[in-house]
């Protein structure tokens, strides 16, 4: 006797069904969500952890709010836009205003207290946090006796 299994195509159809859902589902958080938005890069040099943020157009500097809590560092930021004509047009209109907000795992421990943050003149978010080396230690043997 052999051990197959038999084709049900409603499985099938319920399979595929379960898949294009999950699809469209992660492609609608990707064009909604503000996590997108706000590309980093995170570096670690000269005892510190770097994050520089992508330039953002309409950066409000006095509406940045940086946290961590543990070890998630979140971002906020409100970007407006500049003013145009009331008869304007647009044809394209791609760059994204209003609230971003990113939130991103550290993976190396860091001095919260000591943080320091600052725009550039390029509109980009510099965040300089040091790094915590007392969670690094040697561990002291101690003789058995």
């Amino acid at each position: 006797m052999t051990n197959e299994q038999r084709f049900d195509p409603m499985k099938e159809i319920q399979s595929v069904g379960e898949q294009i859902t999950k699809e469209i589902e992660k492609r609608i958080r990707t064009m909604t969500s503000s996590d997108e938005a706000l590309l980093l890069d995170m570096y670690e040099a000269d005892g510190n952890l770097h994050i520089v943020s992508q330039p953002v157009d309409g950066l409000k500097k006095d509406s940045i709010e940086i946290s961590l809590e543990t070890n998630i560092l979140t971002i906020a930021v409100q970007c407006e836009a500049e003013a145009t004509p009331t008869s304007a047009r647009y044809f394209l209109q791609e760059r994204r205003f209003g609230p971003l907000t990113r939130s991103v795992e550290l993976s190396i421990p860091v001095k919260g207290q000591e943080a320091r943050a600052k725009v550039d003149s390029g509109n980009r978010l510099l965040i300089t946090l040091p790094i915590d080396d007392s969670v690094y230690g040697n561990i002291t043997v101690t003789p058995v006796e």
